[in-house]
């Protein structure tokens, strides 16, 4: 099991087997990070998880149900079976990919001081706290990785985004160096309809105090209409910051 804390949302993600006689010290450990990490908000990650029984799903929904707003992330045989143990007036949301549980903790995962996600340095762009879906991919010889990232902040001139969960964070740091020239096929959602495909470059990498991992990505020959998109998102967000 992994936990990581972006803003306010609490994040679990669940692997391998979460079932009866395996469950006293995930128990224990989802209760003491709880109480050391409180929060308001809590998404539950169960795309790695092969197997889960009556009274893990049972552990999952009174931890989700603690809190004022909880989701589950991953459709698949183990959420589904979760689900058939939610109350028939229970509305837990059940996400098959990051990109759909970000703007449900939009404003939760927007609660991350300004100074822990980006370095304190001179810009060219003013950045404002943002919680933005993000994708991108980046070839080498060995294929095409694609990565899910949550955007933090965001300038006219790139983002900084922190990854959902620890597989995509660890293929990050395997696979992706700044002092390498390729480009990046970046697809940022500013809004619900609103989906744009620019180039990017990773300008860095880097692990913050809490052991999360950030990317920096640099926007790449913008085109003037984008350009136009991206001040009309960053003047929205301002407006309501």
């Amino acid at each position: 099991m992994h936990w990581r804390k972006i803003g306010d949302v609490n994040i679990f993600e669940l692997e391998g087997v979460f079932s009866n006689p395996w469950l006293n010290r995930p128990k224990e450990e989802i209760h003491e990070r709880l109480e050391r990490n409180p929060s308001n908000a809590l998404l539950v990650n169960l795309r790695m998880l092969e197997k889960v029984d009556r009274l893990g799903a049972q552990l999952i929904l009174e931890n989700v149900r603690k809190v004022s707003k909880g989701g589950i992330l991953g459709r698949n045989l183990s959420s589904s079976f979760v689900a058939e143990y939610m109350n028939p007036n229970e509305s837990i949301p059940i996400f098959e990919k990051g990109n759909e549980a970000i703007p449900y903790f939009g404003k939760e995962l927007a609660q991350v001081p300004a100074a822990s996600v980006t370095r304190q340095e001179k810009r060219n762009f003013h950045r404002l706290k943002t919680a933005l879906p993000a994708e991108f991919e980046w070839t080498d010889g060995g294929g095409i990785f694609s990565f899910e990232v949550v955007v933090l902040n965001l300038s006219e001139g790139g983002f900084y985004g922190r990854f959902l969960d620890s597989k995509t964070e660890e293929l990050a740091f395997r696979k992706l160096d700044p002092f390498d020239l390729k480009l990046l096929s970046v697809r940022l959602a500013l809004g619900p309809d609103e989906i744009l495909e620019i180039g990017g470059k990773i300008l860095r990498k880097e692990k913050e105090e809490s052991e999360l991992a950030g990317v920096a990505i640099g926007f790449y020959n913008i085109q003037p209409e984008d350009h136009e998109k991206i001040k009309a998102c960053l003047e929205a967000q301002q407006l309501s910051q």
